[in-house]
């Protein structure tokens, strides 16, 4: 049976350009338990950054690491639908202390403004009018024109930014911001979104997705079979949003098994649900269950930007050897090709 979203009606067409060397380093996979903070205390910065060309005001908050004295690898980070520029903190300050730099977008038009001031029985319906292809164009944009503003920045000076490396970017995202995630890294869809940046650019090369999406069931290789770059996808089995879509959580697997080898991983946590992954506010009470399943991600994501940012080759044989499944705390099925 085929599921088609909204967000399906849209095509990506990124190029694919080959990436210099990142920057050697990092953690050795081997003796460091990936769960533990890192050395920098983690410190956040708020903007407000102006896009003149679509008049349009981008919330961003950035996470660094206090002290950090070498180049400082950067992700990017895209809310869900609903949220806001704190999406994601919970992983970018363990990351952040570990010497990564975090860009938190914020995208108007599919945050926190589509549900804010309405009544309870209003929420839903505001929701639903952020899940448009016209909002996925938007975010791309988004994501397109904070990369250009980080280069801009930089070169202007801004302290905060002094050490970012931005040849080699991370993306990652929760629901609606996987699902930016995987448009940013190259999903297809049937009518264009943006391009990407031109060669010899800022530009992404590995992106991991908390609850990957696949709102429909057709050309599935096609729409995947571009996603050539490092991608981690990071789901759970109660990982579901009954209010809003009719995805089964199953669907979230899908992504993952029509990408090409190279580089993939999928976790698929055992009684995870959509929250969890979220990185923020569960708006829901807390379980034991969470806090587990919020340390292995913490020891995932670290290992994974450890080895596709930094190029450190213990921290691929790390999630490649079997060892990062040994040490999952949760019941879970880990993949990899």
């Amino acid at each position: 049976m085929k599921r088609y979203g909204i967000i399906t009606l849209l095509f990506v067409a990124l190029t694919a350009i080959a990436p210099s060397a990142p920057p050697k380093g990092g953690i050795d996979g081997r003796n460091t338990d990936f769960a533990n903070p890192g050395p920098f205390p983690a410190k956040t910065v708020y903007e407000d950054w102006q896009d003149t060309k679509r008049n349009r005001t981008v919330p961003i908050r950035i996470t660094y690491g206090e002290g950090v004295t070498s180049t400082q690898p950067v992700v990017l980070f895209s809310h869900g639908l609903g949220g806001n520029r704190d999406a994601g903190s919970l992983w970018a300050e363990h990351w952040a202390s570990h010497g990564f730099l975090v860009v938190h977008l914020q995208h108007p038009g599919s945050d926190e403004s589509l549900w804010k001031g309405l009544d309870a029985g209003e929420r839903l319906d505001g929701l639903r009018s952020g899940m448009t292809p016209a909002q996925l164009i938007a975010r791309v944009e988004d994501v397109n024109f904070v990369l250009a503003e980080l280069v801009s920045r930089q070169r202007a000076g801004e302290k905060v930014l002094a050490r970012a490396e931005l040849r080699h970017i991370g993306m990652a995202g929760h629901s609606f911001g996987a699902q930016t995630t995987q448009a940013v890294a190259g999903q297809k869809f049937p009518i264009p979104l943006p391009v990407g940046p031109r060669p010899g650019e800022t530009r992404i090369v590995a992106a991991i997705a908390f609850s990957p999406n696949a709102r429909s069931s057709a050309n599935l290789d096609r729409q995947f079979g571009s996603i050539t770059m490092p991608f981690l996808s990071l789901t759970g089995t109660k990982d579901e949003v009954p209010s809003l879509t009719n995805q089964p959580a199953s669907d979230r697997l899908l992504p993952y098994q029509h990408m090409p080898a190279g580089g993939k991983i999928l976790v698929n946590f055992e009684g995870a649900d959509h929250m969890v992954l979220g990185g923020h506010n569960l708006r829901r009470e807390a379980t034991p269950l969470d806090k587990t399943i919020q340390e292995d991600v913490k020891v995932l994501t670290l290992a994974f930007w450890e080895a596709y940012l930094k190029d450190n080759a213990m921290a691929k044989s790390y999630l490649s050897d079997g060892s990062a499944s040994k040490r999952l705390r949760t019941k879970a099925e880990y993949s990899s090709k």
